[in-house]
């Protein structure tokens, strides 16, 4: 599992599949929905994808050939 969370993290479509999938499809359903749970879910999908960004954006700048 560990080797799949680095493989992950360190490329850049993975993340730009998942972005656009949340924007396009997920995260508008979830943050409008009516159950309070759908909106947390919703929430913790967008910090998800912000802290794997972020990781994305750290490596890029501190990446040493």
């Amino acid at each position: 599992m560990k080797t799949l969370v680095d493989w992950l993290a360190h490329r850049l479509w993975p993340f730009v599949v998942c972005l656009l999938l949340y924007i396009g499809f997920i995260g508008p359903e979830l943050i409008s929905a009516t159950s309070t749970f759908a909106v947390l879910a919703g929430l913790a999908l967008l910090a998800l994808l912000a802290a794997w960004g972020f990781l994305l954006l750290r490596r890029g700048f501190t990446h040493k050939e």
